[in-house]
């Protein structure tokens, strides 16, 4: 069996499956696009209830929102938690989600990438807590840069040096022989890319590609809130609807399209139905069966874009 720090080998995949990384092994030849589109009234409505007697400072935010049912999702449909490389299936053994910080929405504002290391218990409390320590770190100034600091030394080295050391830590990685210290401050090597652009009043959010560097599957793109006029699908009627456009791009080789489908069912109802994500039941059948899951105290180093 192969051996990876952020992974466990699947033994269960069927032949054909198997067969899929050796006709496209890369993931930008495999990656599907699904534009999802949910209705936000409920969970609007629900943020307005729960942050009532908050205090401004500690209220939770639809981006936390968002990222607790991201997470719900991954926890209650597994295989969105596989990756491939070396044209081997690995099931994730972390739950980790990277999104850009800004300091401040303009176009030459400093970004860090933060990269949220989350439980499977973890429940919309928890990932608000988290990501919001995260954030507020992220913009005080304080943390650690080395990461930038390496690069500038490295592209300070001529082209051919350049291309050859990325192209051996490339292949090294697909060995999983890469150096943990770079991989685990590597925003690419995570569970999801989450592309908040709705922060910055994007309506019609792009589907972004899939880098064959690293190993994240998903990459979401979320846009700002928008008022639509929805056909009732039981009446018939046309009503007016607040709606989160999301454009999702995922690696078809991790699961088929019906899994994919009832993925996006879940994400649905968990909006429809936002205070699940304030619990997870005590009773929750282990989705991760085999998987024994690192235990973090916080995210990932936080580095410049």
């Amino acid at each position: 069996m192969k051996k990876r720090y952020n992974g466990t080998q699947i033994r269960s995949i069927k032949a054909i499956n198997r067969f899929f990384p050796h006709i496209m092994p890369k993931r930008p030849d495999s990656v599907a696009f699904s534009d999802v589109r949910i209705e936000m009234d409920n969970a609007l409505a629900y943020l307005k209830k729960i942050n009532e007697k908050r205090p401004a400072a500690d209220r939770i935010k639809i981006f936390d929102l968002y990222l607790a049912a991201i997470h719900r999702l991954f926890l209650e449909r597994p295989r969105l938690n596989r990756f491939i490389i070396g044209r081997t299936y690995y099931q994730r053994n972390e739950h980790l989600y990277f999104f850009i910080s800004k300091r401040e929405i303009n176009d030459d504002a400093e970004e860090r990438t933060i990269g949220l290391n989350l439980g499977p218990r973890d429940d919309l409390f928890k990932v608000h807590k988290k990501a919001r320590a995260e954030i507020r770190e992220s913009k005080t100034g304080t943390e650690d840069t080395s990461d930038e600091k390496t690069v500038e030394l490295l592209m300070k080295f001529p082209r051919w040096f350049v291309k050859g050391f990325a192209s051996l830590m490339y292949r090294l990685d697909q060995s999983n022989l890469m150096p943990k210290s770079l991989a685990v401050s590597d925003s690419l090597h995570g569970s999801a890319y989450i592309a908040n652009l709705g922060s910055f009043g994007v309506k019609n959010p792009p589907f972004h590609h899939l880098y064959d560097w690293g190993d994240t599957s998903l990459f979401f793109c979320i846009g700002t809130l928008i008022k639509e006029a929805v056909v009732n699908q039981e009446s018939g009627e046309i009503e007016v609807k607040t709606i989160a456009p999301m454009r999702v791009t995922l690696d078809e080789r991790i699961a088929d399209g019906v899994y994919f489908n009832n993925c996006f069912e879940v994400f649905n109802d968990l909006f429809q139905h936002p205070e699940k994500l304030e619990l997870i039941p005590e009773d929750a059948k282990d989705p991760y069966p085999g998987v024994v899951f690192k235990t973090t105290k916080g995210g990932r180093k936080k580095h410049k874009a």
